[in-house]
């Protein structure tokens, strides 16, 4: 009985045991990973690059490389979720073989996804005005300047680099300007929070993209300060799949894109000669350059010895530059990550010019569960520049038998004995150390509430920057010189410490009801502003050793100065978008702000906006008869949008305390205040505000091988902020108030074309027009002119407006009609026709704004290697010829422009007036310009990804570019075809080599 038992239970240990192993390998066969790989395409078979690949419900993910391909370890029954912006999104179950390839399908160009503020819409659902930047259009240039790789790539959106000295601050204007007096800076909104920092501090390579808003519809979200546009900018952040470390590196040498073109020594010789016999009367030995009076003793003994300086060798060289940057990212599907660090090292191509840059960035994203996701992202950036820097008009006009430096090696402070144009060189021994710190933090709370449809975003901004410029002259310097039994040694020092936060709450409830769709936001803002500057500054130092860190020492003319700003900002806002089956879409939006910078009477203001559009091409009647139609949607919008842009406390009566008086024959010097002539404050100022019409035409044509934008609008910009003049009895002369109305017209046209689409070799193009108009249509309300400031009601807001010259006098000529005239004189026009030449003949020249702009771009694709090119072009802006004005260049005594063809008797021909001639009515030369300028050329290589992995990286990609190649105009003598003035820091042009490696 016992053995039977046992003998029954073995068998049915064995059948157990059996089992178990069954459902173990069963469970095994369904569980144990398999290797999948495959390749990711478009509907054209084109490989798509960093499509996510994600097995569904865990965190395990990749990304597909720059062939397309993916390798992911999946169990047998996963399912594979594939996902890419601009496509539907596509979910596959792992097949046994492990060969998963996938067709992706939608619409990249339509259903892109963009940000629009306080959120992101898909492209074709737009009804407002905006151009989105993506990463194509920001690796067209290679500067490392953020807004030099925007040069006439939007259309309306004009960037001027006044100043093209490294990192530099450059003028922004969307859509002209609307203000006379107040900013027309646009609104920068960096990751959600406004931004106020420099743009030149921003690391171009952690931009994913940029919007640009321009339209009332596009910008009303941000209300009292988005009259002047705005511009949203997003930052990287980590994405989902495995860890992808990635280097980028540039290194490039620069120089000047041009020089001016001065006489050399025998051409010098000459000019002076003219000067000599035209202006002073020499004759003879008088004009003999030895003997007579045409130089200076010192360059009659460089004549004789034959000594000659090229004096922009002196101030303009070779420099080199270097950009490196480290980055991670990566991500699951709750945490998502990117961190990066990038070092800048920038010598400008004008001695003593430079540039380092530090940028530390990290973003962060991580879900919680399905209704809590917080977001942060911190910037710091530590940029040092300083270096006093020669004087470029002096160097240019220096003679070229100038004296440079002595025989103990010191510079000689006047190489031609003229005061007004001293050694461009005799301060650049001066020690300056300038070091800024910015320090962004922003953040954010998005929690999905138990309604549906309803969330709760809530964003957090910090921004905290510092500055410090320490400057010291020393004994080696001319400024710092010791002279007339004084002590020398000059030493300033100043720091400036700025802060803000901003805080927003977002409510929005997105609902679909059939053929109805709603989304509504909410908005609740509030910012604060603080900033602080102290300076101090002395002379007469017993040592240089100290340099400006013991300012206590200095023996005379010290000085203190201090400053606090403070301002805030209140607001709300509602906006409603709706849209009927995708075709027909409303916004209605509505902003309230009030700002502490106006008066106790109106510092609140309401701005309202409507816009609609329209898919005309969802119609049938375009639809099913133009198959050649992908898209057309035709946008309106009209509203209005503020401007509170001008300095705090212009309310407020403001006392000044700057003067010291001294009471009685022994008094001492003692404070005072006073009520200056424009410190009186207005408590009824309020916001100047731009009413604006916009009408848009969207088209995609040809299977999206055509597409773009047609932009018309039309702005009024009411209750200017500028300051009005009134009669002195009232104790003061000048007060801010609201009058004038400003009217801005214009066209934007962005055309994109996929020239050439095939498998190995892609030519795609883009050309940007933009023209604006600008006028003035009323200033003060009595419909009169003001003269002073130039500004003349039914003309441009910036003009030139002098006597026009129509030609130059020549020998037998009746020139008696205008006072001061002789043959080679200016022959001013009689504009009235009076036969007077007087002060009513002045008129308008032209506008200091062109007329329009453009841009053409192309990008070329074969195989493995890439290329890329940008022009841009200026037409129709009027600017001083200062090649012209002989006299205010050359003063009777300096260098002049080589070639230049100045009238003499012997040359009545000329275009240029004679050296002789003496501008009594002191009157202006003005040209109007056209300049295209070639921005940008690329050739890079990707190497295959097969030889990339034998060395250990995912991808390699090398490449060389050139900067601003050369530039074609009408005129020749200028260093920055951005910049009026002919002296300014010269644009440079920079050859780079670049190498991206992804590991």
């Amino acid at each position: 009985m016992i053995k039977e038992l046992h003998i029954k239970l073995k068998s049915w240990l064995m059948i157990v045991a059996v089992m178990l192993m069954a459902t173990n390998y069963s469970y095994s066969q369904t569980t144990d990973p398999v290797r999948v790989k495959g390749k990711v395409t478009d509907e054209k078979g084109e490989s798509l690059i960093g499509v996510s690949v994600l097995v569904k419900g865990t965190r395990n993910g990749t990304q597909t490389d720059a062939d397309g391909n993916y390798v992911i370890d999946a169990p047998s029954n996963a399912v594979l979720v594939f996902t890419y912006i601009g496509f539907d999104p596509q979910e596959q179950k792992v097949v046994p073989s492990g060969i998963l390839n996938v067709k992706l399908s939608g619409d990249k160009v339509l259903d892109q996804v963009v940000v629009v503020g306080y959120g992101t819409a898909k492209k074709k659902d737009l009804t407002g005005g905006l151009t989105v930047v993506g990463k194509e259009q920001l690796s067209m240039v290679s500067t490392p300047n953020l807004m030099d790789r925007l040069v006439g790539q939007v259309a309306g959106f004009t960037i001027t680099t006044g100043n093209a000295a490294p990192g530099a601050a450059q003028s922004l204007l969307i859509r002209g300007e609307n203000s006379i007096s107040a900013s027309n800076n646009p609104l920068i909104v960096l990751d959600g929070i406004p931004f106020s920092g420099a743009l030149a501090d921003l690391d171009p390579n952690n931009i994913e993209n940029m919007s640009v808003l321009k339209d009332a519809s596009a910008t009303a979200i941000y209300g009292s300060r988005a009259s002047n546009g705005v511009i949203l900018i997003q930052t990287k952040r980590g994405a989902l799949g495995k860890a992808n470390v990635s280097y980028r590196g540039q290194l490039g040498v620069a120089e000047p894109m041009q020089q001016i073109e001065v006489m050399g020594p025998n051409e010098y010789i000459r000019f002076q000669q003219d000067i000599g016999r035209l202006r002073q009367g020499y004759t003879g030995s008088l004009l003999d350059p030895i003997a007579g009076d045409i130089i200076s003793v010192t360059e009659r003994g460089n004549y004789a010895n034959n000594v000659t300086h090229n004096w922009q060798d002196y101030i303009f060289r070779e420099a080199a530059m270097m950009d490196h940057q480290l980055s991670i990212s990566g991500g699951t599907e709750n945490t998502k990550y990117m961190a990066s660090l990038a070092a800048l090292d920038q010598d400008g191509v004008v001695y003593n010019s430079r540039l380092s840059r530090l940028n530390m960035t990290t973003n962060l994203d991580q879900t919680f569960n399905k209704w809590l996701t917080i977001g942060v992202g911190m910037q710091y950036t530590q940029r040092s520049d300083g270096g006093v820097q020669p004087n470029i008009e002096h160097a240019i006009k220096q003679s070229p038998y100038g004296s440079y430096k002595d025989a103990s090696g010191n510079y000689v402070p006047e190489p031609m004995e003229y005061s007004l144009i001293a050694n461009p060189m005799r301060n650049v021994n001066a020690i300056q150390d300038r070091l800024n710190r910015s320090f962004f933090l922003s953040g954010y709370a998005n929690i999905l509430l138990p309604v549906k449809g309803l969330s709760l975003r809530s964003n957090f901004g910090y921004n905290y920057r510092s500055g410090f410029t320490g400057t010291y002259y020393g004994r080696n310097t001319f400024d710092g010189r010791e002279q007339a039994g004084l002590v020398g040694g000059s030493a300033s020092i100043s720091n400036s410490h700025y802060n803000d936060y901003t805080w927003e709450n977002i409510l929005r409830y997105e609902r679909e009801i059939g053929d109805h769709r709603f989304d509504v936001t909410g908005l609740f803002s509030m910012q604060q502003t603080k900033s602080v500057s102290s300076s101090q500054s002395g002379q007469g130092f017993v040592t240089d050793d100290t340099q400006y860190f013991m300012m206590n020492t200095a023996a005379r003319n010290i000085t203190n100065d201090s400053n606090l700003s403070e301002t805030a900002l209140l607001s709300y806002m509602g906006r409603l978008n709706y849209s009927y089956k995708g075709k027909y879409m409303l916004t209605l939006t509505g902003r309230s702000d009030g700002a502490s910078v106006f008066g106790i009477n109106n510092k609140y203001a309401f701005f309202p906006v409507a816009a609609a559009a329209w898919h005309v091409g969802e119609e049938s009647f375009v639809k099913d008869q133009l198959k050649w139609v992908d898209m057309l949607k035709l946008r309106i919008s009209y509203g209005a949008n503020g401007n509170q842009a001008i300095t705090p406390y212009r309310t407020l009566d403001r006392l000044y305390s700057n003067v010291k008086y001294i009471w009685g024959d022994a008094g001492i010097a003692a404070n005072t205040a006073y009520l200056a002539a424009d410190g009186v404050g207005n408590p009824n100022l309020k916001w100047e505000t731009t009413y604006s019409t916009n009408i848009g035409l969207d088209f995609q044509l040809f299977k999206n091988r055509i597409g773009g934008t047609i932009d018309v609008y039309n702005s009024r910009t009411k209750d200017l902020l500028m300051t009005r003049t009134v009669p002195i009895m009232n104790g003061y002369s000048r007060i801010w108030d609201n009058i004038g109305e400003t009217q801005n017209r214009g066209i934007e046209v962005t055309l994109n074309t996929a020239n050439i689409d095939k498998k190995d070799f892609k030519w795609s193009s883009t050309a940007v027009f933009s023209l604006n108009r600008d006028k003035i249509v009323e200033l003060r309300g009595d419909g009169k002119d003001d003269i002073g400031n130039n500004w003349y009601i039914g003309k441009p807001l910036r003009v030139f407006f002098d006597y026009n010259m129509i030609g130059i006098w020549q020998t037998g000529e009746n020139y008696s009609m205008q006072p001061g005239a002789a043959a080679g004189a200016a022959k001013l026009e009689d504009v009235n026709g009076d036969g007077i030449i007087n002060t009513a003949d002045r008129k308008i020249i032209g506008s200091k704004n062109p007329r329009y702009t453009a841009s053409f771009a192309n990008r070329l694709s074969y195989k493995n290697f890439y290329a890329s090119a940008l022009v841009t072009g200026v037409f129709g802006v009027w600017r001083d010829d200062h090649m012209a004005n002989l006299g205010a260049w050359t003063f009777g005594i300096t260098n002049y422009v080589h070639g230049a063809n100045y009238w003499t008797p012997e040359n009545p021909d000329a275009t240029i007036v004679s050296p002789g001639y003496l501008n009594t009515q002191g009157h202006g030369y003005y040209k109007k310009v056209n300049y295209v300028q070639v921005r940008n050329i690329t050739f890079g290589y990707r190497i295959p990804q097969n030889i990339a992995k034998k060395v250990g990286v995912s991808g390699i990609d090398v490449n060389a570019s050139v900067n601003n190649l050369h530039t074609f105009s009408n005129i020749r003598q200028v260093l920055n075809y951005d910049n009026t003035w002919m002296a300014s820091f010269p644009t440079a042009r920079s050859y780079m080599f670049g190498l991206n490696v992804n590991f």
